[in-house]
């Protein structure tokens, strides 16, 4: 009964990073790099249209685009989103998220310990893993579906198993991560039929995977096998660029890439150390049947720990073999090889790693056996090593792992107000954006659906966050002629920066009003854009109206712009201080 108190303070410790977001709300710290940015504002219009058609245009983005541009990592996610309380929606995907990750790291690893100490350690470290909730399940929910896996490989549990794939399916991404999953699980088959398993049950399971897959991604298998896409997209233009292969092999391996931290580097040494420890305490064979069945027993786990430690190292050459010279030159000469991410295997990593995280604890306390002086003294010895790494790493890794997250600075921010860190009200302007939307309606009549907006020195995901229609934002699939139509906007100051022209002209995502003065989000203070170079006519062509500016523009009569309120908007504490231009 005591062990099942274990599980329920795992889960009670799991719920409590959900507290600091009740107390702030949108005050809260929450990761806005690809998130905030990007899939938010991709949730909330795929809610808000999502009852048009399959073929029907989003007109607040981009001038209008394709729903093709804008496809949800979770497909379900969309359904939080439709209340319109888009901060809820979010911290309900984060909790969901996490209390999923929770209880699959805990069965997971229950099939390896009876010990519900090590299970329910293991499930909040993995919960507490820094992983973005827009992904849905994509992170958190593959110990559950390895789980599932497993329990059809043994003919257990199969409606529920089954349940789960279709679950995790609708509240995953092919593109992020299913690829690499459908190939894992096709390893799985091909492993179990060698060694004589009943794989009838793993094909199903697999291929229910896959149709749920096909379900979700209509949009996305009619695009690449009949071409149905009615425009080029942008990402036709990517100009690939090799990096160092040693460096991202060493950092996908010890701390994972592209939001698929795991922070394992201490896992990695206390595992590494454990095997060569361990198979020198268990090379010699123990006297007696209790002694050589521990000893085989100890045997099977380093296997394990070993195997485990062989994929990541895989995963991780794989990743780093794509992104350096090699991988780019295959890619450049195969299109298949081009639209798939490869480098997203690593987002099975941290389930591995957190599986090895248990089999470390698993190995440590294990019991000896005594049959001798000197195999007693050994077996102390080993228990002395064991016990010391696994600590260490715990302790390193759970440290490290609260660091990484929002947690931390969530907690800071309740102590202390004044902390620093942008939060989601911040990011988003509010309320000031809706301050805006009234003062032009006010002086012009104008609804927002009746102009079009850009924006400078502040995310552009701000004002499509508040319902502005805007000609710039982020997208991973838009059409090509609309990437060379803004960059005549900006076509001066990218000549201006060689590293933003590369970062426009080569990759293209970001369709920003770069500034070669000031490129990132202006904080409210005392800094002037002076030497603006807007090619306002150009914007005034695709239909620009106004600009939404965190700073002052000294030279905006040169710029093409007028300063249509002469006060800039801001509130007590805001992040930004945003000023309103018209496009002349």
């Amino acid at each position: 009964m005591k062990s099942k108190w274990y599980a329920y303070a795992g889960f009670v410790l799991v719920c409590l990073m959900g507290l600091p977001y009740l107390m702030l709300g949108t005050e809260s710290i929450v990761t806005f790099h690809d998130q905030l940015d990007g899939e938010v504002i991709c949730y909330l219009l795929r809610a808000k249209h999502l009852f048009s058609g399959m073929h029907e245009m989003i007109p607040e983005f981009f001038n209008g685009v394709p729903k093709a541009a804008l496809i949800p990592p979770a497909p379900i996610g969309v359904l939080f989103f439709l209340s319109g309380n888009y901060f809820a929606a979010l911290i309900l995907m984060q909790m969901l998220g996490s209390i999923f990750g929770y209880v699959g790291m805990y069965l997971l690893t229950r099939e390896w310990t009876e010990n519900r100490l090590i299970c329910s350690i293991t499930g909040v470290m993995f919960a507490y893993l820094p992983f973005i909730p827009v992904h849905g399940l994509s992170h958190f929910g593959i110990p559950l579906l390895f789980l599932s896996f497993l329990e059809l490989k043994e003919g257990r549990y199969l409606k529920i198993s089954f349940a789960y794939i279709v679950f995790f399916a609708f509240n995953s991404s092919l593109v992020l991560v299913g690829f690499a999953l459908l190939a894992a699980g096709f390893a799985m088959i091909l492993w179990t039929w060698k060694k004589g398993g009943n794989t009838k049950l793993l094909i199903w399971g697999l291929l229910l995977l896959f149709m749920t897959y096909l379900i979700t991604n209509l949009t996305l298998f009619s695009q690449f096998f009949v071409g149905s896409q009615n425009f080029i997209s942008h990402k036709s233009d990517y100009t690939l660029q090799a990096e160092n292969f040693l460096r991202i092999l060493l950092d996908g391996f010890l701390k994972g890439r592209d939001h698929s931290l795991g922070h394992q580097k201490y896992i990695f040494w206390a595992g590494l150390l454990m095997l060569i420890s361990g198979w020198i305490f268990t090379a010699k064979k123990e006297n007696g049947e209790l002694g050589e069945s521990r000893r085989s027993e100890k045997r099977r786990l380093l296997k394990t720990m070993a195997v485990i430690l062989v994929v990541n190292f895989a995963l991780a050459f794989i990743a780093a073999l794509y992104n350096a010279a090699p991988g780019v030159w295959l890619r450049e000469r195969f299109d298949l090889l081009g639209t798939i991410q490869l480098t997203r295997v690593l987002w099975l990593a941290p389930t591995l790693w957190y599986l090895l995280f248990a089999l470390i604890w698993i190995f440590a306390l294990l019991p000896e056996s005594e049959q001798t002086l000197k195999a007693k003294y050994m077996n102390r010895i080993n228990k002395i090593v064991s016990l010391t790494l696994a600590s260490g790493m715990t302790l390193l890794t759970a440290f490290t792992v609260l660091m990484a997250g929002n947690f931390k600075p969530n907690v800071q921010k309740l102590l202390n107000p004044e902390y620093p860190a942008m939060s989601y009200a911040d990011f988003y302007a509010l309320p000031m954006m809706g301050e805006i939307e009234r003062f032009i309606w006010e002086q012009t009549g104008l609804l927002k659906e009746e102009y079009r907006v850009v924006s400078l020195g502040i995310n552009p995901a701000a004002a499509l966050y508040n319902g502005f229609y805007c000609l710039d934002g982020y997208s991973t699939n838009y059409p090509l002629e609309y990437k060379y139509a803004f960059r005549k906007i900006i076509a001066g100051e990218l000549e201006k920066n060689e590293s933003n022209k590369l970062y426009y002209d080569y990759w293209g995502n970001r369709v920003y009003l770069f500034s070669a003065e000031n490129n990132s989000m202006v904080r409210k203070g005392d800094f002037v854009y002076q030497n603006l170079t807007l090619d306002t006519d150009a914007l005034k062509e695709m239909g620009g109206d106004f600009l939404f500016s965190a700073a002052y523009i000294a030279n905006a009569k040169e710029a093409g712009l007028k300063l249509f309120r002469e006060e800039a908007f801001e509130v007590i504490d805001s992040y930004y201080r945003v000023y309103l231009y018209e496009i002349q």
